[in-house]
């Protein structure tokens, strides 16, 4: 009877003993399972902030590359449409009030209303995000907006380059008809040419009359579509800027 009691005692000290052992290996378990979830979201908040420094940096790039494009359309491209526009106005002025019109005066006026611009936009930032992948702008919206913004841009570039390769060809084989043209060598992308007029009453003559009507054109397209890069342009950098605030 005493040995009986002995083994039921011995039987349940070893059971007492497998069950702590068993404790202990769950613990453990469950101590690695914690680290390594712990670990993977360290590396994910980790991953995180590098995501979004970088979306931010490019972020800036564009708003730096956007002020810098509608700083070049106010300091320059203004300028040029308006000095444009002054040499439109004076010549309509003495082709509706006063034909008799000094040579000097003319080749002053006819220089302003030749004046050209070539429109463009800064496309680095845009090609740069391309390169590393768009989804590192978050917000798809945003995502959208640039997107439709840098495939818009190419398109009135490209009307304006249109538009002076369809009516300069005639302009310039017009303009040998009423003046005599010196040219010299390109400045700053400028061309330095000397005028003389060769045409009595060059005012109603049939020939600038044509050059006349084809550069109001050109001005009115250049104006319009300067004003949708604008446009377009100010409305990306809005939306970015509330991006960069959240």
């Amino acid at each position: 009877m005493i040995k009986f009691f002995r083994k039921i005692r011995q039987n349940l000290l070893s059971e007492g003993k497998t069950g702590k052992y068993f404790k202990y290996a769950i613990g453990e378990i469950v101590l690695v399972v914690l680290g390594i979830l712990i670990a993977l979201q360290i590396n994910n908040s980790n991953e995180d902030r590098r995501a979004s420094k970088k979306e931010n940096l490019f972020l800036l790039e564009f708003i730096s590359s956007i002020d810098g494009d509608l700083l070049d359309y106010d300091n320059w491209f203004d300028w040029r449409l308006e000095r444009k526009k002054s040499g439109l106005d004076s010549l309509y002025h003495y082709m509706k009030y006063d034909n008799n019109i000094h040579d000097t005066l003319f080749i002053k006026f006819y220089e302003n209303m030749r004046s050209e611009i070539r429109l463009k936009y800064d496309s680095g930032p845009y090609e740069a995000l391309k390169s590393s992948g768009l989804d590192f702008i978050r917000n798809d919206s945003l995502r959208t907006a640039i997107n439709r913004t840098y495939t818009i841009l190419p398109r009135l570039q490209s009307f304006s380059h249109q538009l002076d390769a369809e009516f300069n060809p005639r302009i310039y084989e017009l303009e040998y008809e009423i003046l005599n043209i010196s040219t010299f060598e390109y400045q700053d992308e400028v061309m330095n040419r000397e005028l003389e007029v060769k045409v009595d009453e060059v005012m109603t003559n049939k020939d600038f009359l044509w050059i006349y009507d084809m550069e109001l054109n050109k001005y009115n397209e250049y104006m319009q579509r300067l004003e949708e890069m604008k446009s377009i342009l100010k409305e990306l950098k809005s939306q970015i800027v509330k991006e960069l605030k959240y």
